[in-house]
Parts: structure tokens; C-alpha cells; sequence
């Protein structure tokens, strides 16, 4: 009987976080045509809301069926909540990659950054439901790293976003040195404390830099992809000049109080 009752509460949940509506956007970068789901809040009694620009990692966002995948019905679901509307970025499938997680070189930094640029001018136009002063970016992974570098200086906005947060970025360049940048927005990094994807001290150190910009929180023994609901397991990655054996999986506690997290940090720059 509590076996039964664990699935039909499995079902249920499931059941909700499909039952977000997305609208599938077009987003002009340049001529190439970037995909964009785009999920309002029903929130009642909002209108103009504030949006997040959400990022994936080099995996993608789609599941096998070609549809948003579990994580990101789930944060969309979360966001949604707060009276926010998100706009989750595909920049592999409009350039025909699927996964980037063995060579970065085929959707680079650069092109996701000016990816954000082109999100944040169509969210700039959409003035009937989005509040483009309150603009945020959120970013796992590769994504979370893309999050990071759109925040520097150097890059420049229609309207200008108001707050970054980057779960378990890469703080290292594709030559294994720590990327450059100056922050110039709020920035909030979740760290796994045992992750050896992105190793965390290049983003503790990259926060130690810019003090009155970016915090960090790292969380102890979590791993890569803490913020999941699956085990902890061994991904052997092959990359162009070594094999890696990598973890991820999930930690109930980092993954709470990370969300918890970034729901407050957001909110203290949407004021």
C-alpha cells in the first residue's frame, strides 16, 4: 500500500509540473533564429511581470520527444510561483547540436552569450506582460558559466538585467584557465563542494575577486547537478584530448535550500 501511494504521489507530481503552459518563441540573434519557450506566470492579480532568461546545460534542454525536459517544467514551475515568467533559451537545437558536453567548440560562449543579448531585447518589446526593468538570468552548468560571462562588462544590453544566479558554473576557460570577467551585476553562484565537472575554488576564488558583487555558497558534499532528483552516478566523458569520469545527481538538502536561495536573491532584486 505505501509503495502505491508513493507512485500515484510520483504521478501527481509529475502530472503538475507537465501541466505548465509554454509558448515556443522565436528569438532573432543575428539572423539565426534561436528557440525560446516561454512559460507565464498565472499567478493571480499579475500582469507586467518580471522574467527569467534560463539557461541550459551542455546537455540541452529537450528530452527524447523533443519537448522541454523535466528540469526545466520543474524550475519554469517554481519561478512561476513567484509571480515570474521564464524564458528558457535552446541555443543547440536552432544550430542543429544536441549535446556540447564533449566539445564546447560547436556552440560556443560567445555565441550563448549574444544569445541572452537577443532574449533580453525580445523581452524588452514585449511590453504588455513582461516588466523589462526587472529582467533576471539563471544558468546551470554551461549554462550557468554563459550566465556569468553575459554579466561582464563588455557586453552590452538593450535593457539592462538586474540579477545573475549560476548553478555550479564552470569558472574555467576551454584552456583550464579561470575566465575573466567584471561583474557587473548582483551574482549569486550554488557550488557542489565534491563536484569534479566544474570544480568549484575557480568560482570561490572568482567571488574572493569581486566581493561587493558576487556571492557564493557551497554546499558540502554535493555534487554536480545537486539541484536533481536522481542518485548520484559516474558519467565517463570523452573529450577531445582525455577521457573523464565525472559524477552528478541530486542532494535533497543542497537542492532545497539552493532554491530557497535563488528565490530570495531574485526577489531582493526585483524591489
Amino acid at each position: 500500500m505505501k509503495l502505491l501511494q508513493k507512485l500515484v504521489s510520483a504521478m501527481l507530481l509529475l502530472l503538475g509540473v507537465c501541466a505548465n503552459a509554454q509558448t515556443s518563441v522565436k528569438i532573432d540573434n543575428q539572423g539565426t533564429q534561436v528557440d525560446g519557450y516561454f512559460y507565464a506566470t498565472k499567478k493571480d492579480g499579475v500582469h507586467k511581470a518580471p522574467t527569467i532568461v534560463a539557461l541550459h546545460g551542455c546537455g540541452g534542454m529537450l528530452n527524447p520527444r523533443g519537448k522541454p525536459n523535466f528540469r526545466s517544467n520543474a524550475y519554469a514551475k517554481i519561478l512561476n510561483r513567484q509571480g515570474w515568467h521564464v524564458l528558457f533559451i535552446d541555443s543547440l537545437s536552432s544550430r542543429h547540436v544536441k549535446s556540447i558536453c564533449t566539445d564546447g567548440r560547436l556552440v560556443t560562449q560567445a555565441q550563448r552569450v549574444s544569445d541572452v543579448q537577443a532574449a533580453v531585447a525580445y523581452l524588452s518589446k514585449q511590453s504588455d506582460s513582461v516588466d523589462a526593468q526587472r529582467i533576471g538570468i539563471l544558468g546551470w552548468s554551461h549554462g550557468g558559466s554563459t550566465a556569468l560571462l553575459s554579466n561582464d562588462a563588455g557586453v552590452d544590453y538593450l535593457v539592462e538585467p538586474r540579477a545573475i544566479v549560476a548553478f555550479y558554473p564552470g569558472c574555467l576557460d576551454t584552456k583550464g584557465r579561470r575566465i575573466e570577467l567584471k561583474p557587473i551585476r548582483p551574482v549569486l553562484m550554488q557550488l557542489g563542494e565534491i563536484d569534479d565537472w566544474t570544480n568549484p575554488i575557480p568560482c570561490q576564488t572568482l567571488a574572493a575577486q569581486w566581493p561587493n558583487k558576487v556571492r557564493q555558497d557551497t554546499y558540502a558534499q554535493a555534487s554536480h547537478g545537486f539541484d536533481s532528483d536522481g542518485p548520484v552516478r559516474a558519467i565517463n566523458l570523452k573529450l577531445p584530448r582525455e577521457n573523464r569520469t565525472v559524477h552528478t545527481g541530486g542532494d535533497p538538502l543542497a537542492k532545497a535550500t539552493s532554491q530557497a536561495k535563488m528565490i530570495s536573491f531574485f526577489k531582493e532584486h526585483f524591489k
